[in-house]
């Protein structure tokens, strides 16, 4: 014990340790909703809703297109436009008549609010492709560097250790029929343009209509056609959403003196210990001595105890007890291999847990 606390006193080493960590994930709740509420924002552009609109005025007879009952119910109010009236036939032959153009609009408020609906879903499609990434991905890399020396006696040791870890993975999610984001995003994008090819929004577009703004009003169209219900959804969704992407990023380079450092010391101490088990060094004079009174003190003890023994049989039992302790041996550097990795597996996983505490302290 006391030569393992002078090895560790002894100890001059530094521990660097340097991490670059990104955590993004990409949440596209949003496009669920915009591939949700597409199809009913179709409905409406396939049957937009219209209003007529009636222009009555006054012109001469001629050039009236047609007579309506409105028309002969204003000249019976207005006689001063009758030009002549023939008695016998009952004819009556006007100088000017009523004459009523109807023409049908498509400049409703409920067609205004899908008009500026699909101004805000461009803008909003846009943005959040922009902001988003097909795939949401983890990388963690970390570079551990232990550099020490050490001083026994007369020998000078030296250590140099390297760990390098990457953890990476992407996570690309799709929809239910199996497209990609990349695939949805461009489907999608189909659908919109599409929707600025229709008659209503060109239409309201030439006619440079003013934009709705929230509050919606509760018209009896928005309130009960589901179409119109599905788009005030989409509406309120835009104007209230909040992105819920996350991005996680660090980056630390530092020299730690403290718990880490003193477990990689030991981690030092363990792999000096293991070399002096596994030296090659030749034994030296006093230990070929020990070992030939040992062997022959076993030889005489096993010629005593059987007379007719004789070289073959000594060699026999000399190679079973030899294979015997090489086994041994064997499984000591086993164990001795497994305690080490064992050891570094639960350094690393302090060295982790240190890191996430670091992380919280900031």
């Amino acid at each position: 014990m006391d030569e393992e606390k002078n090895f560790l006193e002894s100890i001059n080493a530094t521990l660097n340790i340097d991490r670059d960590y990104i955590n993004q994930k990409f949440d596209y709740e949003w496009l669920d909703k915009v591939e949700e509420v597409v199809p009913y924002i179709d409905n409406i552009l396939r049957n937009p809703k219209r209003f007529i609109i009636n222009e009555e005025e006054v012109v001469k007879v001629e050039l009236a297109r047609r007579t309506t009952v409105e028309s002969i119910i204003h000249l019976t109010q207005h006689t001063n436009f009758i030009q002549d009236y023939d008695k016998k036939t009952g004819d009556v032959k006007p100088s000017k008549v009523l004459n009523i153009n109807r023409d049908e609009s498509l400049d409703t408020y409920e067609n205004r609010f899908v008009f500026t609906l699909l101004g805000n879903l461009e803008l909003f499609f846009k943005e959040r492709v922009e902001q988003s990434g097909d795939k949401s991905h983890f990388s963690d890399k970390k570079i551990i560097k232990y550099t020490g020396n050490a001083k026994v006696g007369t020998e000078n040791i030296n250590i140099n250790i390297d760990i390098n870890s990457f953890d990476k993975s992407e996570e690309e999610v799709k929809s239910q029929t199996g497209e990609s984001f990349s695939e949805r995003v461009a489907k999608v994008k189909v659908q919109l343009d599409g929707f600025k090819a229709s008659e209503l929004y060109r239409t309201l577009h030439r006619l440079h209509v003013p934009p709705v703004r929230s509050p919606i009003r509760k018209t009896n169209v928005i309130l009960k056609n589901p179409n119109f219900q599905k788009a005030e959804e989409l509406w309120n969704y835009i104007q209230l959403f909040e992105s819920k992407d996350k991005k996680e990023a660090s980056k630390s380079n530092y020299y730690d003196d403290g718990v880490v450092k003193q477990d990689y010391d030991s981690v030092f101490l363990m792999l000096y210990n293991y070399n002096k088990l596994i030296s090659t060094e030749k034994p030296n004079t006093k230990f070929e001595r020990k070992i030939a009174e040992m062997s022959e003190a076993f030889i005489n003890n096993i010629l005593d105890s059987s007379e007719t023994i004789n070289e073959e049989d000594l060699k026999e039992i000399f190679i079973k007890k030899i294979n015997k302790i090489k086994e041994d041996n064997k499984r000591k550097y086993a164990y001795i291999f497994d305690v080490f990795e064992d050891r570094l597996s639960r350094e690393e996983d302090k060295f982790s847990n240190l890191l996430k505490y670091m992380e919280k302290e900031d």
